[in-house]
């Protein structure tokens, strides 16, 4: 070859080589600069469209978002996963095996896409309905080889940095001698408040905070928040920065529901966790630049619509199988009040009615009872390998359509964001 060509040759690879490193740059510009990710635990498509029929047919706020897919949620280990391979998967687009928290499963620590964020200065937050250190929201800023390692975990959390926390459950954030879970004696409320942290207790002090940075651990009960407040005032602290923010927002109750095989349950979760969708996608419309994608970690129950023309009945149950059944009397003469009162249903059977009255569980045998109603049957008390529904809305959200796994949420999310991609 003359040295001419060679010169060409030359020539041509270095332009091809300056032109893909302007590509990389061009790809990795972000298109917005805050995202928040809300995930239903044990939310598979019949869980949705149960829940939308129970509501009358309209579509819930998750199916009025432009763009969706379907996604696969496999751990490393086995097909069917649990909360903490998938919220690991959710948080760092790495498969691990069920039980572990942000690491792989040689127990190598994995970055989060929400310490990505922080790195890029971005505020961060983490809600949930089950406890703070439970396997989904721990896996946005925890590492651990166990679900099971709580105490560490809570640690963890306490010492991340995250602007907001609100969950469920402070005993693994106290000592034993406040009251606490903990037995080395660590107070971490007080240690985050002495770091600058707002600590609430109740809906009211949660509404009343004027702190930035803030920690809300609740008990169950009328004093507890509604998703859907959560996210509002997580969303009044982390969208005033510049830079952007990251939210991740789980609804774990429909999970609990359905392992209970409980439709009531799953119908009325739903419904929360999609007023909490609403209420971020409100934010987002209104502040612009703002990726809202909404997925599940894995389906619960094996849930079935086997007579849709029934679904609709769900839609008078005002409380779940076991709140109902914790309005019971002592020997269950009150069932057909209840039923009425809280159900919808004033035409129980005397056989129903002696069901439920002779069950060993009753909360087991209402939830048997309304799903027969409703035309619902569930195959398993446990999870499915059941494919998942993805929905986005904002800039970016196009890149949440068609098949995907769960491994791809946090990439496509980092993409949008300009953090770059990943690890294979």
């Amino acid at each position: 070859m003359s040295l001419a060509r060679v010169k060409m040759v030359c020539l041509v690879f270095a332009a091809a080589l300056a032109l893909s490193g302007m590509g990389a740059l061009a790809s990795a510009a972000p298109v917005a600069d805050s995202a928040i990710l809300l995930i239903g635990d044990g939310m598979g498509p019949v869980q949705i469209e149960l829940a939308r029929e129970a509501a009358g047919g309209a579509p819930l706020a998750m199916e009025r978002m432009p763009f969706s897919g379907i996604m696969t949620t496999h751990a490393a280990d086995r097909a069917v996963t649990d909360s903490a391979a998938a919220g690991t998967a959710l948080a760092t687009g790495r498969k691990t095996n069920n039980g572990m928290i942000g690491v792989s499963p040689a127990g190598e620590r994995l970055e989060t896409i929400l310490e990505r964020c922080r790195k890029a200065h971005k505020s961060t937050g983490i809600i949930t309905t089950d406890a703070l250190h439970g396997a989904t929201p721990a896996s946005f800023a925890a590492h651990a080889e166990s679900r099971g390692m709580r105490s560490e975990i809570a640690e963890q959390l306490a010492a991340s940095g995250v602007q907001v926390m609100l969950g469920f459950w402070r005993g693994w954030f106290l000592p034993e001698s406040a009251g606490g879970s903990r037995e080395d004696d660590q107070d971490l409320l007080a240690g985050m408040r002495r770091s600058g942290y707002g600590v609430v207790f109740t809906k009211d002090e949660l509404a009343g905070a004027k702190e930035q940075r803030l920690v809300g651990l609740f008990d169950d009960g009328e004093q507890a928040p509604k998703l859907a407040e959560m996210v509002t005032a997580a969303l009044d602290r982390l969208s005033v920065n510049a830079d952007g923010f990251f939210l991740a927002v789980e609804g774990a109750r429909i999970d609990w529901k359905c392992h209970g095989s409980d439709p009531a349950g799953s119908v009325l979760d739903t419904w929360e966790f999609d007023e909490a969708i609403a209420a971020a996608l409100d934010r987002a419309q209104r502040r612009g630049r703002t990726l809202v994608v909404v997925t599940a970690d894995h389906e619960t129950g094996g849930l079935s619509i086997d007579k849709p023309r029934l679904t609709s009945s769900l839609g008078a149950v005002t409380l779940c199988s076991e709140a109902l059944a914790a309005k019971l009397n002592s020997d269950r003469t009150n069932v057909a009040e209840v039923l009425a009162a809280h159900a919808g249903l004033s035409d129980v059977t005397p056989a129903e009615l002696e069901e439920v009255k002779q069950a060993e569980e009753s909360a087991a045998a209402i939830a048997a009872l309304l799903s027969k109603r409703a035309g619902v049957s569930w195959g398993t008390t446990g999870h499915t390998a059941t494919r998942l529904r993805v929905f986005a809305y904002g800039p970016g959200a196009e890149r949440f359509t068609g098949e995907m796994d769960n491994t791809d949420i946090s990439k496509r999310i980092g993409e949008v964001l300009g953090l770059g991609s990943f690890p294979p």
